[in-house]
């Protein structure tokens, strides 16, 4: 009886990396349009951050929902970095040998989990949603857009509407498609951050060195505290032991090296200061320090897997929206 009272005040007084887990939730999308778009570069993505998720912030797999390109299904449906062929992209995004994505990136499944997303959470829970993908300007409504799997489009004002309708306490946005910018004036509200890429009049670029997106990539390294090979990352600069979604954005302004203008809106203004993925808006607890040896890194190519605070400060280039205005 004694051991059952212990545990209950253990539960209720100490900070649990347990509980806060629970409390995020994540979407990652990469709808690829088709086999003769949809490139290896747009998996490692999502898979970095799956792992991350996971691994460094224990998020349980049923808060993360992937929807990606075709969902899973044994044709090939992915362009091979290394550019030998097409590929079915693997399903297993953590090495676990069990299968993590069962949805294809459809407006359907969008949709559906929009709504049960609404009808879920609450001001309690805090949503990230990650979209890698390609982007255009304007589709038949005039609107900029993504393309999900089999040809569709998502425009950013259907975004914005599904977003209305959950009632998260927090919702933060990565978006890296090309022209990026072009969503954050249809996004950006009350209780969001929005993060983009690029500007509205830009492309988005890869990473030279590797099969990853440029600016995503740097983005999810500074929340993991470390590359997909293990080395460590520190973008904690206020050195509270929390990476805060203006320190992500921050350090990966500073190592974009590419000829992109990433942007970041935040409402509250303070939001982006304080939104973790150790638990949201919370105190939050600090993620396990990176190990320095090198971790397992997952790659597609040939299809073999290898062991493997407030202020923002914006670096030159880079921009930070603040009352509809870029400053």
């Amino acid at each position: 009886m004694r051991r059952l009272l212990l545990a209950i005040i253990l539960f209720a007084y100490v900070p649990s990396l347990y509980v806060c887990a629970q409390q995020v939730h994540a979407v990652i999308i990469n709808g690829g349009r088709s086999r003769l778009y949809n490139h290896e570069r747009y998996w490692n993505d999502c898979a970095f951050l799956y792992r991350t998720l996971r691994n460094d912030y224990h998020v349980p797999k049923r808060n993360i929902t992937l929807l990606m390109s075709d969902g899973g299904q044994p044709d090939d449906d992915m362009i091979l970095a290394d550019n030998t062929g097409f590929a079915s992209s693997p399903t297993d995004l953590d090495g676990d040998s069990v299968p993590d994505v069962s949805q294809a990136a459809s407006s359907f499944n969008l949709r559906s989990l929009m709504v049960r997303y609404a009808q879920q959470l609450t001001a309690d829970d805090h949503l990230l949603v990650f979209l890698v993908d390609h982007g255009g300007l304007s589709d038949a409504w005039g609107l900029p857009y993504v393309w999900l799997w089999n040809n569709e489009q998502l425009n950013a004002q259907q975004l914005d509407f599904m977003l209305d309708q959950v009632h998260a306490g927090s919702i933060v946005l990565v978006l890296g498609q090309c022209y990026a910018g072009s969503f954050v004036p249809y996004l950006q509200g009350e209780r969001r951050v929005v993060i983009a890429a690029c500007q509205s009049d830009e492309v988005s670029w890869s990473l030279l060195s590797q099969p990853y997106d440029e600016f995503v990539y740097h983005w999810t390294c500074a929340v993991a505290g470390h590359d997909p090979q293990g080395d460590p990352v520190n973008a904690d600069t206020d050195g509270n032991g929390r990476i805060t979604m203006d320190e992500a954005f921050n350090y990966a302004c500073q190592h974009d090296k590419r000829p992109e203008t990433p942007l970041m809106t935040s409402q509250p203004e303070t939001m982006a200061g304080e939104w973790s993925l150790a638990g949201g808006l919370s105190d939050g607890i600090r993620p396990p320090v990176a190990n320095s040896s090198r971790q397992t890194m997952y790659a597609v190519s040939g299809m073999q897997g290898r062991a493997g605070g407030r202020g923002i400060t914006i670096g030159k280039g880079h921009k930070i929206i603040k009352n509809n205005k870029i400053q």
